[in-house]
């Protein structure tokens, strides 16, 4: 299986940003327009967008919402959003305005009924399950809250019907660390679903030594910050994906 590169637009408060793991407080705010933004990736060939809506997550509606319908219904790429999710209202929004696939987290922690719901109204393939870990335990509420082991979790809701994880590892989230590609692997050899990485991406060595974990349910590499930067391009890193993957016997 290829490796799919999804870049990111992070939004609070109308705004593209990114969060030093998850804070508000650590906040880098990047002076461009997202819809610009997203038709530049597309034009470098990516498929998707990841879109998180912070607001949401933080409990407040903001000035982003307005920004996603936009993005959802102009860009030229598919949308998976993420941020605040949390009734199935929340969810027939999202896909009224066109959203491809919707991420939930604390939906499955405080409302496992609607989540239940939800796949069943939705289809398993329309919902991402967020497993977002800090120190080793799970994470919801905008990472506010965490208790609980992230592989029981992941694996109680794949016995249930999840079939895509988004797994982040949030202490590194923002910092061009490296991502969790290890408990990435972890999360999909426990469920046996397909696993999407986020958290950390800051070289093309990074893409690089994701690559090899997409034999083993991997599926996609989110980048953010990296592109925002100028650390590497899209394209550079789709290049260097091209490189990588394993080539058959010729």
């Amino acid at each position: 299986m290829a490796l799919e590169l999804i870049p990111s637009l992070d939004l609070l408060e109308g705004q593209v940003v990114r969060l030093i793991q998850g804070d508000p407080r650590r906040r880098i705010v990047y002076p461009v327009d997202p819809l610009e933004q997203a038709a530049r990736w597309a034009e470098e060939r990516a498929r998707w967008l990841h879109v998180v809506h912070l607001d949401g997550a933080f409990g407040a509606s903001g000035a982003s919402a307005a920004v996603i319908a936009r993005l959802v219904r102009e860009a030229p790429l598919r949308i998976q959003l993420g941020g605040g999710l949390r009734t199935l209202a929340d969810l027939e929004r999202a896909f009224s305005w066109g959203v491809a696939r919707a991420v939930v987290g604390t939906m499955a922690i405080r409302d496992p009924a609607s989540l239940e719901a939800a796949l069943d109204r939705f289809g398993p393939e329309r919902l991402v399950l967020a497993v977002e870990v800090r120190g080793g335990q799970l994470t919801w509420a905008g990472w506010q809250e965490a208790a609980g082991d992230p592989e029981a979790f992941a694996r109680a809701w794949a016995a249930r019907g999840v079939r895509r994880l988004l797994y982040t590892d949030t202490m590194r989230d923002g910092t061009l660390a490296g991502p969790d590609v290890e408990g990435a692997l972890r999360i999909a050899s426990v469920t046996g679903t397909r696993v999407l990485l986020s958290g950390g991406v800051g070289t093309l060595a990074h893409v690089e030594a994701a690559v090899q974990a997409a034999a083993h349910g991997l599926e996609a590499l989110i980048l953010g910050r990296a592109l925002h930067e100028g650390r590497f391009t899209l394209r550079e890193a789709l290049e260097r994906l091209r490189l990588a993957e394993p080539r058959g016997p010729g």
